[in-house]
C-alpha cells in the first residue's frame, strides 16, 4: 500500500534537487533571510488525512524548504561547529537509508555491524589503542560523554547499573574546565550524580585547565569527604578550541586511581594531523574518549564515537543479559550502548574514510588550522580589532570592543558570511572557526578585508 508506482522517477527527482543545491551550496547567503513566524506561515498546516503526489511534495521540499534552510556546506559558514559533509559522506547516507539497516544485533544489520566493528578499531588505532578497547557510534558528542560516563561509573562502582548510587557512603565528584561543553552538565544531571558534583576548574591564558587547581580541588574534596571519580579532559573546547595537557591530566588521574575521559568531539579530529597528535599527546592513557565523526571527519551528522580502552567496561553498564563479559563473543550493540532500536551511522563514516582515505582528510585538517592561525595572525597586526585567543585547532575569538560594536559588523557581513557571536574572559567577542573543507585562502582574505574596513571605520 505505500509504494510508490513512480519511485525511480521521484528518486531521480530528489537526486537532481540535491545535485543543484550542492552545486550552488557556496553562493548566495549562509543563513536565510527570513523570520520563524514568516516560516510557520509558509509551511504550517493540519495533519493531512489524505495524501498529496510525491512529485508535489518534493515540489515543495525544492520551493519552501531548501530557501529556508541554513547552507551548513557553505564556504562562508564559519559560525558552530558543524562541519560541512562531504559529499563521498553524503553519498554513504544516502545508501545507508535506502538499506536501512538497524544494526542493535547482528541479524538487524548483518553487514552495518560489521562495517561498525571495522570503523571502531580504525578509530581505535588512530587514538593510539589497544585489543582490549571497543566502541560505538551513536548520535554526536553529548550521547558519547553520556556513554562513556555510564561506563566510568560502572567500573568505578561495580554493580551501579543495577543497584544505583543511593547506597554510596562518600558522594561523587567529578572535574572539568570552565569552558567544557554544556553536555557534560546534562551528562552528570542525567546519571542522577548532581550538577552541583560537577566541579569547574579554573583555565590558564590558553584555556587550558589549570592542572595545579585541578589537583587541589580533588586534595579539598577528598578531605570533606567526597570521592573523586573521573576527570573530564577538553580535547578542542566548543568556544575557543582549546586542548587540555593530556599528559599531565592522566597523570592526576592516575594518582587518585579515578577515570579520565576526553571530551574530543570537535578537537579529537586533529588526532588526522601530525600537529593535532602533538596537541592530543596523551590522549591514548585515557580511559574513554568521545570524537565526533560528523566534525572534522566531515561526515553528516549524526555520527558521534565513544571509544574506551577497556571494551567490557561498555558492556558491563549497558549489557541487557545477564551473560558476564566475553570478549570472545560476538558484539551485539543493543549491548553496548544506550539506544536499541538504531540507525546505522557506520556506513556513512566507513564511506568518507574508503572514499578519501586518511592521508586526504588529514591535509584538510592542516588547511583548516592553517586558515585558522592566518586569520589569527592578521587580525593581531590590526588595529580598532582585539584578538582574544590563540588558536590551538581551528576557532578565532575576536572583537571590535563593544557588543554594540560586534553585531553590527554581524549585520554588515550576513550577506557573505556567517560567523556567529560568543563571550570569552566575560567580553562579547565574535568567533570564526575554520572547519570547512570549502573554505579557501581568497575567502579567508576577503573577511579579513571586511574586518579591516569595519575598524578603520569606513
Amino acid at each position: 500500500m505505500l509504494s510508490l508506482e513512480k519511485f525511480d522517477e521521484y528518486l531521480d527527482m530528489v537526486s537532481n534537487t540535491i545535485k543543484e543545491y550542492q552545486r550552488d551550496i557556496s553562493t548566495g547567503r549562509v543563513v536565510p533571510k527570513t523570520s520563524r513566524n514568516d516560516i510557520e506561515k509558509l509551511l504550517f498546516e493540519e495533519l493531512p488525512v489524505e495524501g498529496l503526489s510525491a512529485n508535489d511534495v518534493i515540489k515543495q521540499f525544492k520551493d519552501k524548504v531548501i530557501p529556508n534552510s541554513t547552507k551548513v556546506g557553505s564556504s562562508r559558514f564559519l559560525s558552530w561547529i558543524i562541519t560541512s559533509p562531504s559529499q563521498a559522506g553524503i553519498l554513504g547516507e544516502i545508501a545507508n537509508i535506502g538499506i536501512s539497516q538497524a544494526p542493535f544485533n547482528f541479524t538487524a544489520g548483518p553487514a552495518a555491524t560489521v562495517v561498525e566493528e571495522m570503523v571502531i578499531s580504525w578509530m581505535a588505532q588512530l587514538f593510539g589503542y589497544g585489543k582490549e578497547s571497543g566502541g560505538i557510534l551513536v548520535s554526536g558528542g553529548s550521547i558519547s560523554t553520556l556513554t562513556a560516563l555510564g561506563a566510568a561509573r560502572e567500573a568505578f562502582l561495580p554493580g551501579s547499573a543495577q543497584d544505583g548510587i543511593q547506597a554510596v557512603s562518600k558522594p561523587l565528584t567529578l572535574y572539568t574546565s570552565q569552558k567544557a561543553h554544556s553536555s557534560i552538565d546534562k551528562a552528570v544531571g542525567v546519571m542522577g550524580i548532581g550538577k552541583k558534583m560537577l566541579r569547574k576548574v579554573a583555565v590558564d591564558d590558553d584555556f587550558r585547565i589549570d592542572v595545579q587547581d585541578l589537583e587541589g580541588r580533588i586534595e579539598n574534596d577528598i578531605k570533606n569527604s567526597f570521592r573523586p571519580f573521573c576527570i573530564i579532559a577538553q580535547a578542542g573546547t566548543s568556544l575557543c578550541g582549546a586542548v587540555d595537557d593530556i599528559e599531565a591530566l592522566s597523570g592526576i588521574a592516575k594518582k587518585y586511581g579515578i577515570w579520565l575521559h576526553v571530551d574530543g568531539a570537535y578537537g579529537g579530529g586533529a588526532i588526522l594531523s601530525k600537529r593535532g597528535r602533538e596537541l592530543l599527546k596523551g590522549i591514548e592513557k585515557a580511559d574513554s574518549i568521545s570524537v565526533d565523526p560528523h566534525k572534522w571527519f566531515f561526515v553528516p551528522a549524526e555520527a558521534g564515537c565513544v571509544l574506551v580502552k577497556e571494551r567490557r567496561h561498555l558492556y558491563n553498564a549497558y549489557s541487557t543479559g545477564i551473560a558476564e563479559f566475553d570478549a570472545d563473543a560476538p558484539i551485539n550493540y543493543i549491548d553496548y550502548g544506550i539506544q536499541s532500536t538504531r540507525t546505522s551511522r557506520a556506513i556513512k563514516t566507513w564511506f568518507a574514510l574508503k572514499t578519501y582515505g586518511i592521508r586526504k582528510l588529514s591535509q584538510v585538517v592542516d588547511v583548516n588550522m592553517d586558515n585558522a592561525y592566518y586569520f589569527a595572525g592578521e587580525i593581531g597586526k590590526m588595529d580598532g580589532v582585539r584578538l582574544l585567543n590563540r588558536p590551538q585547532t581551528s576557532a578565532v575569538c575576536f572583537s571590535f570592543g563593544s557588543a554594540s560594536e560586534n553585531m553590527e559588523f554581524l549585520s554588515e557581513i550576513e550577506e557573505e558570511f556567517f560567523i556567529s557571536p560568543a563571550s570569552l574572559k566575560g567580553e562579547h567577542c565574535l568567533r570564526a572557526c575554520f572547519s570547512n573543507y570549502r573554505t579557501t585562502i581568497e575567502e579567508v582574505d576577503l573577511l579579513l578585508s571586511m574586518i579591516r574596513r569595519f575598524a578603520a571605520g569606513d
